[in-house]
This record gives structure tokens, C-alpha cells and sequence, in this order.
């Protein structure tokens, strides 16, 4: 009787432990995608400021006149974190497809363009960072953005606290040199952090 519980609890012991070592190889994996080495990336079209960390460059939202130029400058996916019912003025996925590349979009707070008070969606930030963890080995740049850019800058704040460990204030640094300046962002995300604490 003892000796089958010590091969049980040896059993369980080694399940444990590898269950521990996958779990932790897992994380380290998934903080091995580099999202904070500032590069280089010349501005495209309308896209004057192209702030670039890793592989994700951040903006504004593209233009017509933009989005053919946007492969050409290594570009092979397009994320906007806009609002679903946040009115572009054309079919900007339709137009990204066309030119070869793909489109994505995850809208970075709760609701709809009308909803107040904004506040961050925790599961756009999970479904974002799975995303750029996903793309960073494709040798390609994701365009990040919003409508003025504010929103995508956010969201890298978002997933360096909540995947990478980064403190908060440390996260508020990359995403100001991404190009966030908004105070209505900046509170959103403080909420955001908050609840990640809880």
C-alpha cells in the first residue's frame, strides 16, 4: 500500500513538474517577442509620424492614397483598434486585402463609438498581444492604428503590463514615444492596470 503511494505520488510529482516547466517555457516564449526596440521606418503617405518598436510601426488611420504604399514598405498585416462602428469613410479592409496584404481589426475599448464612459476591453488586449506575438516571427511589420494613433499607442502600454511585466509607468513611456499624448487614454488605461491587480 505504501509503495503504491509512493510511485502515485512520484507520478503526480513529475506530471507536476513538467506541467510547471511547459507552462513556464511557455511564458518565456511569449516574452521573447521583441515589442520595445526602437527601428526605423520612414513616413508612408499620410502617415507622417511612424513611430516603429519591433516589428509593429504606429499611426493614424491610412488613407486611400496610403494603403498601396503600405506593402511596399514591408507591411503584411494591418491592425486597427478602432471602434467597429467608427466611420473610415471607405472599406479600409476591402482595400488592404487588395493590395495583398491582411486586415485585422480589434476594437481597443468596450462597446460602440457612442458608449461612455470608455473604458479598455481586456480581451481586445488578449486577442491584440496573441496577434503580435503571433506575426512577429513573419519577417513582416504590422501597421498598428487608430484614428489619430492615441488608441494603438495604448494598447502597447496595455500588453507590455499585462504579458511582458512591465511596470506601469515604464509601459506609459514606450506608448508616449509610440505617440500617445491623450489624457482620456492615458485614464483609461490607469483603470485598466488597475483591475489587472485585482
Amino acid at each position: 500500500m505504501t509503495n503504491t503511494f509512493d510511485n502515485l505520488s512520484k507520478r503526480f510529482l513529475s506530471i507536476l513538474i513538467a506541467t510547471f516547466w511547459m507552462l513556464s517555457m511557455g511564458i518565456a516564449h511569449a516574452q521573447t517577442v521583441d515589442l520595445t526596440t526602437e527601428k526605423h521606418q520612414a513616413p508612408i503617405g499620410n502617415l507622417t509620424n511612424t513611430p516603429q518598436y519591433g516589428h509593429v510601426v504606429y499611426g493614424v488611420q491610412p488613407d486611400e492614397a496610403t494603403i498601396p504604399m503600405l506593402k511596399e514598405q514591408g507591411i503584411n498585416m494591418v491592425l486597427s483598434v478602432r471602434f467597429g462602428d467608427e466611420p473610415v469613410g471607405f472599406d479600409s479592409r476591402k482595400l488592404v486585402e487588395k493590395n495583398g496584404m491582411s486586415f485585422q481589426q480589434i476594437s481597443f475599448y468596450k462597446g460602440n463609438l457612442a458608449d461612455r464612459p470608455r473604458a479598455v476591453d481586456a480581451n481586445a488586449i488578449d486577442e491584440i498581444s496573441k496577434l503580435l506575438s503571433a506575426t512577429a516571427a513573419s519577417g513582416g511589420k504590422v501597421l498598428l492604428h487608430c484614428a489619430s494613433g492615441q488608441r494603438a499607442a495604448g494598447a502597447l502600454a496595455a500588453v507590455l503590463v499585462r504579458d511582458y511585466g512591465y511596470n506601469r509607468e515604464d509601459a506609459l513611456e514606450y506608448a508616449t514615444k509610440a505617440g500617445m499624448t491623450s489624457k482620456g487614454v492615458a485614464s483609461a488605461l490607469g483603470q485598466y492596470f488597475d483591475g489587472l491587480n485585482k
